[in-house]
């Protein structure tokens, strides 16, 4: 088995349906051909945490080694491709979803104030919550929510995944603000500073 791309590495398969934009893969290294998936891009985010094992994940030019309990954020239309290290096997969960189910319409306040920054990042291939700060484990603990919601598809199952991937999109957005901000700090860009700082307190509730 491999991955079918198109003569640009776009992948042909659907992520979900029209109707809901989302999916849920378990998926296994050894499934593929030589025990890695191939390069390929999507314009659907996906998030990959890894069940058992361990594996290389490459986005663009980077490349993420991920153990047992770690996560990746993978943006939207990043090349990427996966295989096994030191030959031994990976069990893998992927959510792949439209980020359409988050900001609903084209250039509506949600896509141009939340949205678009992120999506349209390119400096921000990936993400690997590796746990090395306290927000990783927030957002495995919501990729894990989701794989627990599909599991069990109860019947607010569409409503009880956007409320995981809204909150799973405010904490990205809020943490890369703050990250900005620190790195505004340290380069004396006082004018942006300024403004993404009161732009957090805006938007951040009070303790």
């Amino acid at each position: 088995m491999q991955i079918k791309t198109d003569q640009f590495k776009h992948e042909i398969k659907e992520h979900g349906n029209y109707n809901f934009p989302f999916l849920v893969s378990n998926e296994k290294l050894s499934k593929y051909e030589s025990g890695s998936f191939l390069w390929h891009w999507h314009p659907e985010i996906e998030l990959t945490i890894v069940t058992n094992g361990q594996m290389l994940y490459k986005v663009n030019t980077e490349s993420y080694f991920l153990r047992h309990g770690q996560a990746l954020f993978g943006n939207s239309s990043s090349l990427h491709a996966g295989c096994m290290f030191d030959h031994q096997d990976c069990e893998y969960i992927s959510i792949t979803f439209d980020p359409k189910l988050i900001y609903g319409y084209d250039n509506s306040m949600i896509y141009i104030k939340y949205v678009k920054p992120i999506i349209q990042n390119f400096s921000l291939a990936a993400i690997h919550f590796d746990l090395s700060a306290a927000w990783h484990q927030d957002m495995i603990c919501i990729i894990q929510d989701m794989i627990q919601i599909d599991s069990e598809k109860y019947m607010t199952y569409e409503l009880d995944i956007l409320t995981k991937l809204e909150g799973f999109w405010k904490l990205l957005f809020l943490t890369r603000i703050k990250q900005r901000l620190r790195y505004l700090l340290t380069r004396n860009h006082t004018t942006e500073y300024v403004i993404l700082f009161h732009l957090l307190r805006a938007i951040t509730p009070p303790d």
